[in-house]
């Protein structure tokens, strides 16, 4: 299965389940502070590729809007900026409630774990998502 046809599924499982965000405050990117949440997501070297190509087509790009304790695509508006091609660790986590648990959904887990054990060798060299330095960032710090 390709990482698109896994977000389409993805999508369409969310949709039909009703999954929201269980924030009493709704969902203002809280969850995009790892410092936190206390985790922060993965990426796949094939996320990386596709947020690289991405973000080539994004003009003035800057890395750490909302600052350095947040996610570095948080937007200051609380928005994701690279939120088309965000990694399936943010696809997949919808806050439980004001805990930052992720609520947990059977379909959703099943279609990772396959996608992943199709993947496995890729799977195995995911990376924290702070840790990688994007193509757009080299020259930026």
């Amino acid at each position: 299965m390709a990482l698109e046809v896994l977000w389409d599924r993805l999508a369409d499982v969310e949709a039909k389940s009703g999954r929201t965000c269980g924030r009493s405050d709704g969902c203002n990117g809280a969850c995009c502070r790892p410092s936190a949440i206390g985790g922060e997501p993965g990426v796949t070297p094939k996320e990386i590729e596709v947020i690289n190509r991405f973000l080539a087509t994004q003009r003035d790009f800057q890395f750490y809007e909302a600052g350095r304790d947040c996610c570095k695509f948080l937007g200051e508006d609380g928005l994701c900026r690279i939120y088309a091609v965000r990694p399936i660790d943010c696809r997949v986590h919808f806050c439980k409630d004001d805990s930052f648990e992720s609520q947990s959904n059977s379909d959703v887990s099943n279609l990772v774990e396959a996608y992943h054990s199709e993947h496995e060798a890729a799977f195995m060299e995911t990376e924290l998502i702070d840790s990688v330095v994007f193509e757009q960032e080299i020259g930026e710090e």
